[in-house]
């Protein structure tokens, strides 16, 4: 069975095809600590957020992050999670943000080989020439620009993985133990 459908011509290279996918695996990781800092901001243990980060896309996920973040500064003043820490997150969630793009077109477009050292995708946007959605219907995206891109979203993640440990975690076990006094009584 072929690899894709694409033309012998069209078709990328071994090296285009592993780009995509080293991409794209990277943003699930950066995905998954998304998620853990999302639920650790919002205090909660880590398996119970996931029953609400797992639902959101990675946009919804990053504005979450945002409005946590702007509660923490504005109700807490940083008595849980201090102001620096607070706003390396923000940072990095908008580091994090401008490379979302690129895996979006690696989900979304077809990709074709314009060179060994380019690919071009599209998806085949029903726009009219001009609108912005037409302008963002294509990309050509050189072999060096995608291992760069590559590079600047491993380097955010292990930020993220760093960042996620100086927030602390909400143990389960001391959440439920919590719960269960404020519900029991003394």
């Amino acid at each position: 069975m072929p690899f894709s459908h694409a033309t012998e011509y069209s078709k990328l290279t071994d090296e285009q095809q592993m780009l995509i996918g080293i991409f794209v695996s990277e943003w699930a990781t950066a995905e998954f600590f998304l998620g853990v800092t999302l639920g650790r901001l919002l205090l909660a243990p880590e398996y119970l957020s996931r029953t609400y980060t797992d639902s959101l896309g990675a946009a919804q996920v990053q504005d979450a992050i945002r409005q946590a973040v702007g509660i923490h500064k504005e109700r807490y003043s940083g008595k849980l999670i201090t102001t620096d820490v607070l706003d390396e997150i923000l940072a990095l969630n908008s580091r994090i943000e401008k490379l979302r793009s690129l895996r979006n077109k690696f989900a979304h477009f077809c990709w074709m080989r314009s060179s060994d050292d380019e690919m071009f995708g599209t998806n085949f946007s029903g726009a009219a020439p001009g609108d912005k959605r037409h302008k963002r219907s294509f990309a050509a995206l050189k072999i060096a620009d995608i291992r760069q891109q590559h590079k600047e979203l491993f380097d955010a993640v292990e930020c993220l993985q760093t960042i996620t440990g100086a927030i602390p975690e909400v143990s389960e076990d001391a959440a439920i133990a919590a719960f269960k006094a404020q519900r029991d009584g003394p």
